[in-house]
Formats: structure tokens, sequence, C-alpha cells
């Protein structure tokens, strides 16, 4: 999106790592964050939407903020279930006094896997004008969850520039895969 909003990622970057060695929960680790960037947008109107995750090994919880991302997939082959990693939280950088909420889900448990992607991945248009979608990349995740995380990052891909064929995607196309073993 431009050299502006790389300076600003880089600054959100560099604020995390610094604040995350700090004591806090991920809500004040992420509202600490919103006032720093807050302060260098105040007169550009710029923000930056975040999807801030942490996975305890030792117990399987998942604790998470969202900071005006899309929602994080979750997939549980076992039972064949797709959900959504909800909550509330405004894109950083609107209101430096907002406080972002920590949210929580136990029971990650081995062979899930957790997609955070880009509105990009599934708004991905074909030259016809044709969308992506949740459901393709649902079935991406679905057909590849004996695969390991990098595997099902690489199917995602291909079947988007498979579907793309030669035409330019209008937005950027990021994405991770967290696979718990």
């Amino acid at each position: 999106h431009g050299i502006s909003s790389a300076l600003l990622m880089a600054s959100v970057r560099a604020y995390l790592r610094s604040r995350v060695m700090q004591a806090g929960s991920v809500a004040e680790i992420i509202s600490d964050v919103n006032r720093l960037v807050s302060a260098d947008t105040m007169e550009t109107n710029q923000f930056m939407t975040l999807f801030f995750l942490v996975f305890e090994g030792q117990t399987g919880q998942l604790t998470w903020v969202r900071a005006g991302h899309d929602p994080a997939i979750l997939y549980d082959p076992v039972t064949d279930d797709f959900s959504e990693l909800q909550g509330s939280g405004m894109a950083l950088g609107i209101d430096m006094h907002f406080q972002y909420e920590k949210n929580q889900r136990e029971n990650f448990s081995e062979g899930n896997i957790v997609l955070l992607a880009t509105d990009g991945v599934w708004e991905a248009r074909n030259k016809s004008g044709q969308m992506f979608g949740r459901r393709a990349v649902y079935d991406i995740i679905r057909n590849n969850s004996a695969a390991n995380a990098n595997e099902i990052m690489e199917a995602i891909i291909s079947q988007i520039k498979k579907f793309l064929k030669s035409y330019k995607p209008e937005d950027d196309l990021t994405l991770v895969v967290v696979k718990a073993r």
C-alpha cells in the first residue's frame, strides 16, 4: 500500500516488539501500542488493523486481541468444524483512549489449524470479477488438513494463483497458518 503504510507497519512492529517484553495482558499490550500509533497518526488519519494471537503450548490456550482485522479462522479436523476467533476492537491509530479486550479459547489441540489472513485472500477477484471467497479457503484447509502449516499455506497461495491466472490481485495477499502439533 505504499511507503507511508510500510513506515506505519514498521513502527507498529517496533512498538509491539518493545512492548511485549514488558509485563501485561494482551489487551494492555495492544492498548499501549495503540496509544503510540495514535500519537503518530493523529495528523495523517492513517490506521492499521492487527490480529494479535498468543498460543500457550503447555495448556493449548489461545489468547488474542482483534484490532479491526478480520477474525482468524480455526479448523478442527476431528470434528470438521470451522469457527472464527472473533472479538471487538477498532483498528490501531483511530482512538488513542480505546481499551482493547482479551479473548480466549481453550483446547487448541493437535491437528487444529488457525489461519490469519488479510481480506485480499478471500476477496481476490479474477479477470471476470469473480471473488475467490471464504468457502474456497475453507475447502483448501479441509482438503489439506493432514499437511503441515507451510504446505497448507502453499496450497492456499497456489489455488489463488490458479484462480487469478495472470490477473494481478487488487489487494495484498498475506496469510499465516498455525497448526498444533
